[in-house]
This record gives C-alpha cells, sequence and structure tokens, in this order.
C-alpha cells in the first residue's frame, strides 16, 4: 500500500473502539470497577448490535441531548427499533426534562417555527436560547417534545468514568484510535509492555473523577452565581479528601490554583488565601504573598518567600522569590535588568516581515558563523533521542495503555526520581562526543517519524545536534540533559534563541530587542550553561 493511500475503517469502527476500551478495564482495571460499572458493562454487553452502535454514536457526540431524526446510519439497520431498546434498558430516556440545553439542538429557523408568534427574526440564536432559558415556560418545552423525538442520554457520566480509566484523564477522546488506526500518528511499538492502570485503587480513581467534575461545576457556576455563592459551595466540600492521592494531587493543583485566581480576582482574598494554600504547584505561593502583602501581613508574605526561595517548585518562583526578598532588604541580587543592561549590542535595521532573530542569524552569518535558531528545539531533541530507552522503554516507562504518546509521569517530579539510576548510567556510557553523536544518529533512523514529544523530526536536528555536541564541552552537555529530566515539563522550555558557530567557536545567545524582558527560565538556563562552561550570553539589539 502506498503511502498517500486512504485507510477506510470498516462500518462499525466505534463499537470494535469501545467494545476493547470496555475489554481493556475490565481485564486490566477490575480493582477500579464499582458494583454498578460492573452492571453497566453486563448491560451493555447483553444489547443487540443496532443498540450498541446507537448508544455509541451518541456517546462520541457532544452533549446528553440528541434528536432522533438527526441520526442517519447506514450501519445500523433500525435506528427507531434500536433507541426503544435503549429505553427499555433505562440507557436513554425519550421524555427529557425541562432543560434549556434542548433549545441548542435546533437552528434559528427551527427555533422560529416552533414559537411562531415570538420575534426571533432579528435576535442571534445565544440571545434567543438565552431568552427562552429565562422564562422557562412549561409550554415551549411542550412544544418541542410534541414535534420532535429528543434522546436524552442516561449513562453520561458512568461513561466518562470509563474513560478515564482507560485515558487517565477527563478529556481521552475515541477519536484517538481513529488518529492511529489511520496513519496520522505512528507511535511507539508497543508490544511486550505491560500496561499499567492509571490509578492504584477505586478510592484514588472516584478521587480524581469527583475533582474533574467539580471543575466542570465550577466552571458553569461562575457566569450563573455571585462570588459568595461560588465560596459556599465549595466552602461545603472537604477539599482534602480528593487531594490525598498522588493521581488526584496533580488534578487538584491545577483546580485548587484556578478557584484560588477566581477569588483573587473577586476580592475575596481569605477564600483565595485558602485554596492557594491548599496547591502544591506554582504560582500558588506567589499569589499568596502578593494577597498577603497587599492585607499589610508583609513579614508573613516575606516567610513564604524564604520557603520558595528555598525549595521552589521551578524557577520562576525562585526567581520572584529573590526578587520580593531583594525588595523587602532580606538579600542583596544582581537585578535582571542590570544584567540585560551589561550584555553585548549590535545594531541591525529594524526587521519588517521577519522575526528579529533571523536578522541576528544573518548579521552573524555575514561574519563567517554558521547559525541556527535553536530554542528549545535542539536541547529537546537531543533530550528525547539520547533517553529514548528510558522514555519509552518497558523497564522504566509508565505506559496505561496502547495510544499514550509519554510515559504518564514525565512532567512529574517522579520522572527523574524513578529513573535516575537509569538515566545517571546512560550518561555515563558516553565516554566521548563522537560516540554520543553516533548513537543520537542510530536512535534518529532507528525512530524516525514515531511521535516522541520531545523530538521534532526535521532534517536540520542531526546537523544542529552535530554540531551542538562537537563545540560544547561534553560534561557540560551531559549535565543538561539530567538537569532536563529533573524537571521535565519546565526545565523543557527557556533556552536561548540562537546557536552559532564556526570551525573553533560557538555561542548561544538569547535575543532582547528593546523593552523585551527576561524570563525566569530563560536566566535558568543562562546561569546554568555559565556554570557548565557553555558558552551563553543576552544579545541586545538595537535597530538602526
Amino acid at each position: 500500500m502506498s503511502d498517500k493511500e486512504k485507510i477506510i475503517l470498516p462500518p462499525k469502527y466505534y463499537l470494535d473502539y469501545f467494545k476493547y476500551l470496555l475489554e481493556f478495564i475490565t481485564s486490566g482495571s477490575s480493582h477500579l470497577l464499582s458494583h454498578d460499572d460492573e452492571s453497566f458493562i453486563a448491560l451493555f454487553d447483553s444489547l443487540s448490535e443496532d443498540a450498541q452502535c446507537l448508544m455509541v454514536r451518541m456517546m462520541n457526540r457532544k452533549g446528553e441531548y440528541f434528536r432522533l431524526e438527526k441520526f442517519s446510519y447506514v450501519e445500523i439497520e433500525n435506528i427507531p427499533a434500536a433507541a426503544e431498546e435503549l429505553v427499555e434498558a433505562e440507557l436513554i430516556s425519550l421524555d427529557p426534562p425541562n432543560d434549556f440545553l434542548l433549545f441548542n439542538l435546533f437552528t434559528k429557523a427551527e427555533l422560529h417555527q416552533l414559537y411562531p408568534g415570538r420575534d426571533f427574526q432579528k435576535k442571534y440564536k445565544d440571545h434567543i436560547i438565552l431568552e427562552l432559558a429565562e422564562e422557562n415556560a412549561s409550554e415551549d418545552y411542550d412544544a418541542l417534545r410534541s414535534k420532535y423525538t429528543i434522546m436524552h442520554l442516561l449513562i453520561q457520566e458512568q461513561i466518562e468514568y470509563l474513560k478515564l480509566l482507560f485515558f487517565g484523564h477527563a478529556h481521552g477522546m475515541m477519536t484517538e484510535f481513529v488518529i492511529r488506526d489511520i496513519g496520522n500518528v505512528k507511535l511507539e511499538n508497543m508490544d511486550g509492555v505491560e500496561f499499567t492502570p492509571w490509578f492504584d485503587t477505586l478510592d484514588e480513581a472516584k478521587s480524581v473523577f469527583e475533582l474533574y467534575k467539580w471543575d466542570r461545576t465550577i466552571k458553569h457556576a461562575i457566569p450563573a452565581l455571585l462570588p459568595e455563592e461560588i465560596a459556599e459551595l465549595c466552602g461545603s466540600v472537604n477539599w482534602s479528601i480528593y487531594l490525598n492521592h498522588p493521581k488526584s494531587r496533580k488534578i487538584g493543583d491545577k483546580f485548587m490554583l484556578r478557584l484560588g485566581e477566581y477569588f483573587e480576582k473577586s476580592g475575596f482574598y481569605e477564600d483565595a488565601l485558602t485554596y492557594y494554600s491548599l496547591a502544591r504547584k506554582h504560582p500558588a505561593r506567589e499569589r499568596r504573598i502578593r494577597i498577603h502583602e497587599k492585607l499589610g501581613e508583609t513579614e508573613y508574605a516575606k516567610e513564604i518567600a524564604e520557603v520558595a526561595f528555598e525549595s521552589p517548585f521551578n524557577a520562576s518562583e525562585k526567581i520572584f522569590a529573590k526578587d520580593f526578598l531583594q525588595k523587602k532588604s532580606k538579600r542583596n541580587y544582581r537585578s535582571t535588568t542590570a544584567r540585560i543592561n551589561e550584555s553585548p549590542e549590535i545594531t541591525i535595521t529594524e526587521p519588517r516581515g521577519h522575526r528579529v532573530e533571523n536578522h541576528a542569524l544573518s548579521y552573524y552569518e555575514e561574519l563567517g558563523y554558521n547559525g541556527v535558531h535553536a530554542e528549545n528545539y535542539l536541547w529537546r531533541g537531543m533530550f528525547g533521542l539520547v533517553f529514548w530507552e528510558e522514555l519509552f522503554g518497558t523497564d522504566q516507562a509508565t505506559f496505561h495503555n496502547p495510544l499514550q504518546r509519554m510515559p504518564s509521569d514525565l512532567h512529574t517530579e517522579a520522572f527523574y526520581i524513578n529513573r535516575k539510576t537509569h538515566l545517571e548510567s546512560k550518561i555515563k556510557q558516553f565516554r566521548g562526543k563522537k560516540q554520543l553523536i553516533s548513537f543520537i544518529e542510530e536512535t534518529y533512523l532507528l525512530k524516525q517519524g514515531i511521535n516522541n514529544p520531545m523530538v521534532g523530526w526535521h532534517e536540520s536536528l542531526i546537523p544542529t545536534l552535530s554540531a551542538c555536541i562537537q563545540h560544547l564541552p561534553l560534561k557540560g552537555i551531559k549535565a543538561v540533559l539530567l538537569e532536563i529530566a529533573k524537571n521535565v515539563k519546565d526545565n523543557s522550555t527557556g533556552f536561548p534563541d540562537l546557536f552559532i558557530w564556526h570551525e573553533n567557536d560557538y555561542q548561544f545567545f538569547e535575543i532582547k530587542s528593546p523593552n523585551d524582558h527576561l524570563s525566569a527560565q530563560q536566566l535558568f538556563w543562562l546561569d546554568f550553561f555559565q556554570e557548565q562552561k557553555i558558552k551563553s550570553d543576552i544579545l541586545r539589539i538595537k535597530y538602526d
């Protein structure tokens, strides 16, 4: 089959995928299934194929309400009969409640026909739906139900939980199967991998699920309720119950940050402090410091800043804490502004239609240098190729289903902790630069095109990596790779913009045009490069 030949999936591919999902969960994550989950799976298995197909078709669509007459699938022989079977099984209802979301199923023209006495012609559909929702007249809903058959999917939450067990998060889409099978994404071969469940216990899985549900509930509630009502709603929950597990902690941190941000913007500072205190993620402590200072509690803000400086979540937090303590005369540090002003400067024609980095490259090319706008591409690519086995190998990687594109712990501190011995051992095996270049080239040829979140497959990657390795100190390269591994999420970004070199020299430059600033992560890597004797600096751009 040629590369351009279109792959045609079987007519009931979506049913095959869902059955696979259920079988996968039943065989590998049965300890995460409640009695209700097991009963649902058994009930689904007892349905006719037509009814199964109709249910999965609804499941794969957005929302929980559907118009029966809008369903037309040639592979389902009798859609009305399949719907009746699902009604008998109590999986759907043909008598939906009075919910304003029902109006979304209809076009503006259809709503005008349903309610001819209303003046809808000069209004947007959203305004029409809002007007109908505010009136909440039972006769409006009766008109819908009398003229149209609306299916209400009753087991949406249960399906979402089962998908959580397979995908590990609440955003998993069944289209991931399609993307894989039609060849849009080439995944690493998972043959021989022993997939482990995403969650250790039913309690942990349910905690994650409840946090996702609460997140969605609050998002929908914020436009409709006052801040004090949101505060009362959130205050009724014992969040520590849900945050008591490793997997729920990750989701919970993001949610707590969003709640803290909402209450801070609303002026509810005590509530904001409560939720920021529950989060173990930047910028939770930064926001607490700012709020305490605003409330006149400067000494308490200093105490938090000291902790953040000594044990930062990431480089951004460390820089913020450093700057805050400097302003409060606790420590004396050189400012980032001073550092930029002390950096070298070149003069170029003001760029029009091209990025300033490209003009800087042209400047150095005229001086005889080779150069690339490397930024994160270079170091992420080197990391992904050097540590391919540590990312995907069966001994180290954490994979829970065959659709995963990266190990589940890649963006957590567990990635480095769990692989520390393997990562250091891999780095030590490269005793010379030629050996490292050969290893990278071999991995590139063997794995080319396979999805790796760290590698951007491009013909320039190997030549750029070769030039980098040839010019940089090997010890420094190894240190950078290990430093990325310690915090992949943050430390795989912020690298200098340009890498330039010629036969006997090289330099990394972070480009700063007038009025540009230096981010914490950029400063982190500039400092780290200098510690490792890797030539790097800020390059100020002046326009002629």
